[in-house]
C-alpha cells in the first residue's frame, strides 16, 4: 500500500504567544517542525510527505525541510480557511498512487516513525484508525460554554473517554468521501476522525502515548524538553549600566514611573534597571550587548519603553535556543526609595519575559554617599541571568 502523510502546518499559533507560526519555536534547539518532520522522513512505510502551510511560512518550510534531506518526495499545499480546509488540500495534492493517508498535526514533534509503521498493517483490514490515550481526570459537561455562577452540570462515563491524537489513518477513498460529506453539509472537526465518524464510519483504537504532546501554549514547552530531554546546559551572564540623573525627565525603574524630582537621560526612557536585566540575558546567551541590537543612533528606538526592548531580547534568546531561568537585579540609587514600587517592577519584567515572578528579583541598595551614585548624580544596576541554553541547534 502506498502511504502519503498529510503534515497540517498552516495554523498562526495564535494562543502560545510566539511571533511566529508555533511550529518555528526552536525546542530543545530546533524548530518544533523538525522534530515533527525528520520522524517522517524516518518511516519505512511512508512513499511521500504532503506539508500544508501558509504562504508567508513557506519559504522558511522549504529551509527545514532540505536541511532534513528526505528521501521520498515532498509536496506543498496552502492552507485554507479552517483545518479541515488544509487537509483537503493536501488531499488534493497527493499522488493518483496513494491507498493511505495519515495526517499529522505539525506540532506533534514526538511521534516517532514507529508511529506510521505500526499502523500500515492495520489499515489492511480497517478502513480508519486513530491513535487515542484513555483520560484520566473526570471530565464533565457544563450548561454554558461561558459564564460563571451556578449552572447544571453532567459528568461522562470516563472509562468510554478517550483523547486523540495524531497521525491518523484512512484509506484515501474514505478520508477523500469524509471531508466531500462534510464540506456538503457544513460539518466541521476538529480532527479528521470526527469528518470520518459523520459518514458512519467505524474507527480501530490504537494505543497512543502521553509523550506524543501537541505544542499549543507555552506551557507545553517544558513539558516537551523533559520528554526529549536534549543535550544541555545552564548559563549564567552579568549586566551593568548607568545613567545620569537630569531635571526634566521622568523616572522610569522596571517599567514603572516612580515620583521624584530627576529622571534618568537616554535615548530610550532610560530605565536602568531594565537595561541591567538586558544586558544580563544577552550575556547568559553567549549574545553581544544590548547597544548592538537597540542602537541610539536609530530614532525608532527613541523614548521606547524598556519593557518593548525587553521583550525582543527574550524572542533574541528564543531565536538563539535559550529559555530564560531567572533574573536577579540590583538597583543602586541613593534617592527615592522603591519598595513600595518593586513588586510592580517584578510584575512588569516577568511579564515580558513570560517567566514566573519567583524567577524575578528586584533590589535596591544606597552607596552610602559614596561615588556618583552617592551624590545623586545617577543610578546603576547590576543584573544576574540563568538561561538553559540548548546544545543540539
Amino acid at each position: 500500500m502506498k502511504v502519503s502523510v498529510i503534515i497540517v502546518a498552516a495554523g498562526s499559533g495564535r494562543r502560545f504567544g510566539y511571533e511566529r507560526n508555533k511550529l518555528f519555536y526552536p525546542l530543545c534547539g530546533k524548530p518544533v517542525l523538525a522534530h515533527t518532520l525528520q520522524h517522517v522522513f524516518a518511516a519505512a512505510s511512508v512513499d511521500e510527505v504532503i506539508i500544508v502551510n501558509a504562504e508567508h511560512d513557506h519559504s522558511d518550510i522549504v529551509k527545514i525541510v532540505e536541511a532534513l534531506h528526505p528521501a521520498m518526495p515532498v509536496k506543498y499545499a496552502l492552507g485554507g480557511a479552517e483545518r479541515e480546509d488544509s487537509v483537503y488540500n493536501g488531499l488534493m495534492a497527493a499522488s493518483d498512487m496513494t491507498d493511505i493517508i495519515m495526517v499529522h498535526d505539525g506540532s506533534r514533534p514526538l511521534a516517532g516513525p514507529e508511529w506510521y509503521d505500526n499502523a500500515l498493517p492495520v489499515m489492511e483490514t480497517a478502513h480508519a484508525a486513530i491513535y487515542a490515550i484513555p483520560v484520566k481526570d473526570t471530565v464533565k459537561v457544563r450548561e454554558k460554554a461561558e459564564g460563571h455562577g451556578a449552572q447544571s452540570v453532567q459528568t461522562l462515563d470516563r472509562s468510554r473517554l478517550i483523547a486523540a491524537q495524531t497521525p491518523q489513518i484512512f484509506h484515501k477513498n474514505i478520508l477523500l468521501k469524509a471531508h466531500e460529506y462534510a464540506k456538503a453539509h457544513h460539518i466541521t472537526g476538529t480532527d479528521d476522525a470526527s469528518l470520518v465518524e459523520a459518514i458512519g464510519e467505524k474507527l480501530v483504537i490504537l494505543q497512543g502515548d502521553e509523550r506524543n504532546h501537541k505544542v499549543t501554549t507555552m506551557d507545553d514547552v517544558p513539558v516537551l524538553e523533559f520528554y526529549m530531554n536534549g543535550p544541555t546546559e545552564h548559563r549564567v551572564g552579568s549586566g551593568y549600566d548607568v545613567h545620569p540623573l537630569i531635571k526634566g525627565r521622568k523616572l522610569i525603574l522596571g517599567g514603572v514611573e516612580v515620583p521624584y524630582s530627576l529622571g534618568l537621560d537616554g535615548h530610550s526612557d532610560a530605565d536602568v534597571l531594565t537595561h541591567a536585566v538586558m544586558d544580563a540575558l544577552l550575556g547568559a546567551a553567549g549574545l553581544k550587548d544590548i547597544g548592538t541590537y537597540f542602537p541610539d543612533s536609530d530614532t525608532k528606538f527613541k523614548n521606547i519603553s524598556s519593557l518593548v526592548l525587553l521583550e525582543k531580547v527574550r524572542q533574541i534568546l528564543i531565536e538563539n535556543s535559550c529559555r530564560i531561568i531567572n533574573v536577579d537585579v540590583t538597583l543602586m540609587a541613593q534617592r527615592p526609595k522603591i519598595k513600595e514600587y518593586v513588586p510592580h517592577m517584578i510584575s512588569n519584567i516577568a511579564n515580558a519575559l513570560q517567566i514566573d515572578t519567583l524567577a524575578v528579583s528586584v533590589k535596591a541598595t544606597t552607596t552610602e554617599h559614596l561615588g556618583f551614585v552617592g551624590r545623586e548624580e545617577g543610578m546603576a544596576a547590576q543584573a544576574a541571568a540563568m538561561v538553559l541554553k540548548y546544545r543540539n541547534a
